[in-house]
């Protein structure tokens, strides 16, 4: 691209132009599960997707004797499945006094533009990860004890917590909490009723690693926290998670709500208790036993306890049998073509499995598209994500599982201009954004091997 100066113009046709391809191509391959994921824009309509679901099968059918009456006509069952879009985004802001100091240097403005764009393209692709392991509630890591109105511990174990109860995020820590660089509020759960979300950005200053648990400094949120109490990103002008008796959540769905056998809310808890009073479904469809949805369950396998039982309840080694466990669930309830087809999990587990492998003379590796390596079980690749949640192993039947857009990463510009004046200041802001939401047309499909020691 033949550009001079730093003029706006010639920023904003580089954004458009040379630089959005290249963001494109970066989000929708770095992380595994964008990488792999069908996307579908057809069945987008409006600020939704809608899924029709295969419930239930034609009951006319049967053998009988010769002269007998034929079966009674049945039919198919479909239940409609609504999946909301989500909505990220991801700014730069450029001074004007910067702008104005490259104007005759060409190479100056790249490297500006560049380490801009590179800078906000990296912190977006980590966030839409951890999005695409959670549950869309936002959740950054839990409550475990206040030692002083500024200072936190963070829950740290998969379970045995001294305090706050064991549930999705115990084991975060504060590895998604950067001192000086994150917003985030407190939100206090009463299990089973509400929810409370905060207002006031409590902005890390320190944070101080540890074993059992993590320490943060941070600003006085001005709420009392008790046990459930769980952080998201947020500040005085909005937050990750909305409502008290019932939840609005608007990060995307992730793999803990899809691959779970609650409703959404539930995850909230330790599985001993409801979330709120209004359940938060996945994609519109209860899976309470009441309901009768039991089809709208994935499945959920306990490490070391082949008869099954409650989760978080304990931790036992991974063995080779547990894997097939898991990777026997969704084929024997659904048919053999149900195999997952990609299995995920974090480091730690990873190399728990490659001592099993080696020892039982298995050990082999994949080499995937997109440059990604692979051990292999079963003849499905098995793949590491620094997101993966520790304790847990996903094994997913992609073909189920789907990126519903309503738009890809672009920039914002339906004024005509990349670049706009931000008011009040001498700068200039250009917004990337994306429009989609991860959807399932068949939870059953998809397996998680918990409870696992590591």
């Amino acid at each position: 691209m033949a550009l001079t100066g730093a003029t706006l113009n010639n920023i904003s046709n580089a954004l458009k132009e040379f630089y959005l391809p290249a963001i494109r191509e970066q989000l929708n391959t770095d992380t595994i599960l964008l990488k792999r994921l069908a996307r579908d824009e057809v069945n987008v309509s409006g600020k939704e997707a809608v899924i029709l679901l295969h419930t239930g099968r034609n009951k006319g059918i049967g053998a009988r004797a010769d002269g007998g009456a034929l079966p009674s006509a049945g039919y198919q069952h479909y239940t409609q499945a609504k999946v909301p879009m989500k909505y990220n985004y991801g700014r730069i802001e450029l001074s004007g006094p910067t702008i104005k100091a490259t104007r005759d240097d060409q190479g100056g403005w790249k490297r500006m533009v560049n380490a801009e764009i590179e800078g906000m393209v990296r912190d977006l692709r980590k966030d839409v990860n951890r999005q695409l392991w959670g549950c869309g509630y936002g959740i950054l890591g839990r409550w475990r004890s206040t030692e002083s109105a500024t200072s936190y511990t963070l829950q740290k174990l998969y379970r045995g917590n001294s305090a706050g109860g064991d549930g999705f995020g115990s084991t975060f820590g504060a590895k998604y909490i950067e001192a000086g660089n994150t917003s985030m509020v407190a939100v206090v759960l009463t299990a089973g009723t509400s929810i409370a979300v905060g207002t006031t950005d409590m902005a890390p200053s320190a944070v101080s690693e540890g074993t059992a648990y993590d320490t943060i400094t941070v600003t006085d949120p001005g709420v009392v926290e008790a046990a459930g109490t769980f952080y998201v990103r947020g500040d005085a002008n909005g937050q990750a998670i909305g409502g008290t008796t019932a939840i609005s959540r608007y990060e995307m769905m992730g793999l803990r709500g899809i691959v779970a056998d609650t409703n959404i809310d539930d995850i909230l808890t330790d599985g001993s208790g409801t979330g709120v009073t209004t359940d938060d479904t996945l994609q519109g469809i209860d899976c309470d036993d009441a309901s009768g949805n039991t089809w709208w369950r994935a499945n959920v396998v306990i490490c070391g306890l082949p008869s099954g039982g409650t989760r978080y309840a304990q931790q036992n080694p991974l063995t080779l049998d547990d894997m097939q466990r898991a990777f026997d669930a969704a084929p024997e309830k659904l048919g053999i073509e149900y195999e997952p087809t990609l299995i995920l999990m974090p480091f730690a587990l990873r190399r728990k499995l490659v001592d099993l492998l080696t020892a039982d003379k298995r050990y082999n590796t994949l080499q995937l598209d997109g440059g990604y390596t692979a051990i292999e079980f079963n003849g499905r690749p098995v793949v590491v994500d620094t997101d993966a949640v520790d304790g847990e192993i996903h094994f997913l039947y992609e073909p189920s599982l789907r990126i519903y857009r309503m738009s890809d990463f672009d920039w914002m510009d339906m004024d005509g201009a990349v670049l706009s004046r931000v008011s009040g200041y001498d700068a200039y802001e250009a917004i990337l954004y994306a429009y989609m939401e991860l959807g399932v047309d068949n939870r059953r499909a998809n397996s998680v091997l918990a409870d696992i020691d590591y």
